[in-house]
């Protein structure tokens, strides 16, 4: 299966199973305006294999992480109410069927962070890659719930990542 089949795989699977699922928290807070432990909740029940345990504190901000089954990674890192960075990272691998499954998580992850405007944003970002997968991406997107998204790729090492920081 070609890349380009994978990417419209996924943009149908995703339209047909994308919930409304918000995790925003309380406004006023430094941060995202997101609920760590409510985007939590949103993960695990986006993909049950999830577990999330707390890691080394970075800039004495509590980290979580939680690795999935097919060794796509998300990280929280920030206070319940002043998350400071959300990110997913995904490695490409030979199944394809798994990279499909990834990216639809990945693409969930665009939606909830970055609502149809992040959305849209992964789908232009896929595109790209099913251009040229052999070609890096580095894009960043302000969004008008005060996150900045970045999206990269590496195609040595076959990383696509994902990254939600306030602005």
């Amino acid at each position: 299966m070609s890349l380009s089949v994978i990417i419209r795989n996924v943009f149908l699977a995703v339209v047909v199973s994308i919930s409304c699922l918000s995790a925003k928290a309380q406004s006023g807070n430094p941060g995202m305006r997101l609920n760590r432990d409510v985007l939590i909740k949103k993960l695990m029940q986006a993909d049950s294999s999830l577990v999330f345990k707390r890691d080394t504190d970075i800039s004495l901000l509590p980290n979580y992480v939680a690795i999935d089954a097919n060794g796509s990674q998300a990280q929280l890192i920030g206070k319940p109410d002043e998350l400071m960075i959300a990110k997913w990272t995904y490695v490409f691998t030979a199944d394809e069927k798994v990279n499909l499954v990834e990216l639809q998580k990945l693409a969930w992850f665009a939606n909830t962070l970055g609502e149809q405007e992040g959305l849209d944003w992964f789908f232009a970002q896929l595109a790209e890659l099913g251009k040229d997968y052999k070609k890096p991406i580095s894009e960043i997107r302000m969004f008008d719930s005060k996150r900045k998204g970045e999206i990269t790729y590496s195609p040595k090492e076959k990383i696509f990542s994902m990254t939600f920081t306030p602005w």
